[in-house]
């Protein structure tokens, strides 16, 4: 059936109607009861939103959109304000089993539901919207959005679920009578009427996370990540300032803190980070970072570990590390985290040490209390959520719970919990979303930050993650105006709330009975991180010349040029170019090789065999004359004279003569009885019985040719053979 294609099922029991070939495209999505998954894939709508990852990227059920739609549970007895179900069972039991204390607002115990009683203005049982028995008690319940009036137990007034937090709008909720509406900050536009999903304008966000020895950056649109900084030992925490577009990290295994240019940085001229150490005057370990983008102040927890308990403490300093303050020194022992809030003056810090807690205080130090004491034991990645109402969240590694709370300590919400987490490490939020990293797995993971949906890992297999923070020009309200601009603070400056407050350095106290001018030296400044112009996976290094430090790019294989910016084979060249690449050394090689083949063949060739018409120093050599010479030129000058033509040779035994002398041509001639000279001239049609004269194979004739024919009848004398040892010139 063609409505079985495509619709998650495997009818087919081998799977090919559910191909991705054939499911991937808008046409097998065109059928009714079919839903286009964000990667192309095409399922039913009987699988979506069912809580199963039926796309293979989470789309089915992360469209919140569609997912809002979905009818409330049936069964559920009893639904409390805060939208939990209970038993009914559970209803005006004098326990408030909704936790927000709904199911016994409206009780009215030892008593049943009235009969109605039009004069009293009341719809049902004495109740203004619905009455409901109970086993030994009635409940007054309300319509959605309503909630029973505490003062009168049989009326209901309107819910402000902006209030309570029982909304899921992504940035400003705006309470109405029965309901509420959503809207966005500026930059940021609404999905639909219904989720309350808010989006950036501008889609280009990068999710900074950090790695072991590296930070890198996942492209939200492009779905890549990028080189950040790397070759650091181990980066525990990080943070930025959009309008300095720098980035903050600790390095716990040096325990330093550093900065760097953001990747496009400096309208694009900055291609990758390049690390500058700040000069924070400390021996103690810092643990966390937290930037003030507003006076651009930088607050960091650390630990000092030299006495026999750890001892930490809250500081804060300029963002290039001049006049470092320690503003928290007592009842902390080991902080994890710490997240600033310059809109408000507030500061925030976790301590997972002998009691665990989550502290805030104004942002000098000052109006320090408790935030969170009881249902926490390891708490980190402090998060502040500024286009939702200053929320804070933060992460519990310890209880794998990732948890939500209001500034003033209200509406504490569980958001996710249980194993599924892996152990959060650090968190951050941006529109509709939580980003958090995992102990556990490695992971770098995505989810609603009202825990609807499913989670999706965005990356994986992660050495030691640690830090995460989401890097978009509209994450931070960079518009809100400096308190310290147009205040004079000769060393500190910071943001209280609804103002400022001048502050010295350590061991610096005001003078001239006022906190304007601290008895302190006066620094200078630290310079800006310098521009690593290094593409394509280089990274800079300094190289000191005699006048200044500059910086030089360290390139990968094949990549060229002073900026890294040429490859020096393309990876991506046509067939041809690959080809050519490879025919060259095996054209070479065979040539190599022949040429080898032919020196070995000419100079190890069988005697008396040519090669190419060349003559051998070792050949015999016929030519126009009456003389026949063997082998090379060695006869003295003095030697006998020129033995006479009518002497044969004879090829018997020369041993007892004193000579050394040997010829492979009296071998070739398969003792046929001697040799003898060719005459110039021939007589013209002589015949006879002579035998026919034949070239050995290893003869030249030159310079004229040889014309086979009959020996003419010369009468020989026998004689030894005794060669002369000189020529006689005929």
């Amino acid at each position: 059936e063609k409505d079985d294609k495509c619709d998650s099922i495997d009818d087919c029991g081998d799977g090919s109607d559910e191909e991705p070939t054939l499911c991937s495209t808008a046409v097998s999505c065109a059928g009714r009861g079919r839903y286009q998954c964000e990667n192309g894939r095409c399922v039913s709508m009987d699988v979506v939103c069912n809580g199963v990852d039926n796309c293979g990227d989470a789309s089915d059920e992360n469209n919140h959109t569609l997912c809002h739609s979905m009818a409330p549970l049936s069964h559920c007895e009893f639904m409390c304000d805060n939208k939990r179900c209970v038993r009914d069972a559970l209803v005006c039991n004098y326990v408030d089993d909704c936790g927000d204390n709904s199911d016994e607002l409206g009780c009215h115990y030892n008593e049943f539901c009235p009969p109605f009683n039009p004069l009293a203005n009341l719809s049902v049982g004495g109740c203004e919207h619905f009455c409901k028995n109970l086993t030994k008690s009635y409940v007054c319940s309300c319509f959605t959005g309503y909630t029973i009036y505490p003062f009168n137990r049989k009326q209901c007034v309107d819910l402000d679920e902006c209030a309570l937090g029982l909304h899921k709008c992504s940035h400003i909720c705006t309470n109405l009578n029965g309901t509420f509406s959503c809207s966005c900050q500026a930059g940021f536009t609404l999905v639909d009427g219904t989720s309350g999903v808010c989006r950036a304008d501008d889609p280009n966000a990068s999710v900074l996370f950090s790695n072991g020895e590296e930070i890198r950056a996942y492209e939200v649109a492009s779905k890549r990540e990028v080189d950040v900084i790397s070759q650091e030992k181990h980066i525990e925490a990080l943070d930025f300032d959009p309008t300095m577009e720098m980035v903050f990290w600790v390095d716990s295994k040096e325990r330093k803190i550093k900065r760097s240019y953001m990747v496009n940085a400096r309208g694009g001229k900055v291609k990758v980070g390049f690390a500058q150490e700040l000069n924070l005057k400390g021996n103690s370990k810092p643990t966390s970072v937290s930037v003030d983008w507003v006076s651009h102040n930088l607050y960091w927890t650390e630990t000092d570990q030299s006495g026999t308990k750890p001892r930490g403490r809250v500081m804060v300093a300029k963002q290039d590390g001049r006049y470092r303050r320690s503003l928290i020194d007592s009842g902390l022992d080991q902080p994890t985290s710490i997240a600033v809030d310059p809109v408000l003056g507030h500061m925030f810090w976790a301590d997972a040490g002998a009691v665990p807690k989550i502290e805030t205080a104004w942002m000098d130090g000052s109006k320090r209390r408790p935030l969170v004491l009881d249902k926490v034991r390891h708490p980190t990645g402090l998060a502040v959520d500024f286009a939702h109402d200053h929320v804070l969240y933060w992460a519990d590694t310890k209880l794998n719970v990732i948890e939500v709370i209001r500034q003033d300590g209200s509406n504490r919400n569980v958001i996710l919990r249980g194993e599924s987490l892996h152990h959060p490490l650090s968190l951050d939020v941006f529109e509709n979303h939580l980003y958090y990293t995992t102990r556990e797995t490695g992971e770098l993971v995505k989810h609603d930050k009202f825990g609807r949906g499913i989670p999706v890992s965005i990356s994986k297999n992660l050495f030691n993650p640690t830090g995460v923070k989401v890097y978009h020009h509209e994450r931070y309200n960079t518009s809100v105006d400096d308190p310290c601009r147009s205040v004079i603070c000769s060393h500190l400056c910071l943001i209280v709330p609804g103002g400022h407050r001048c502050s010295c350095p350590d061991n610096a106290v005001p003078r001239l009975g006022g906190e304007t001018y601290c008895d302190a030296a006066s620094e200078a400044e630290l310079p800006l991180p310098q521009i690593c112009p290094c593409q394509n996976g280089g990274v800079c290094r300094e190289s000191s010349s005699s006048s200044s430090v500059a910086l030089v790019c360290d390139c990968p294989p094949q990549v060229l040029g002073d900026q890294c910016e040429t490859y020096a084979v393309s990876a991506h060249a046509g067939g041809a170019g690959n080809m050519a690449v490879l025919v060259i050394p095996i054209v070479i090689l065979l040539v190599l090789l022949a040429a080898g083949a032919v020196y070995v063949f000419i100079r190890k060739r069988p005697f008396g065999k040519p090669v190419l018409g060349l003559t051998n120093s070792h050949s015999v050599s016929f030519r126009q004359g009456t003389n026949v010479e063997f082998g090379s030129p060695t006869f003295s000058n003095n030697g006998p004279g020129v033995e006479p033509l009518d002497v044969e040779y004879s090829l018997a035994d020369i041993s007892s003569k004193n000579r050394d002398f040997s010829n492979p041509m009296y071998d070739a001639l398969d003792g046929q009885g001697g040799i003898y000279e060719v005459p110039s001239e021939l007589p013209k049609g002589g015949k006879g019985a002579a035998a026919v004269a034949i070239e050995p194979a290893s003869a030249v004739l030159a310079p004229s040719s040889v014309i086979q024919r009959s020996s003419p009848q010369i009468h020989v004398r026998h004689r030894d053979l005794d060669p002369v040892t000189s020529d006689s010139g005929k």
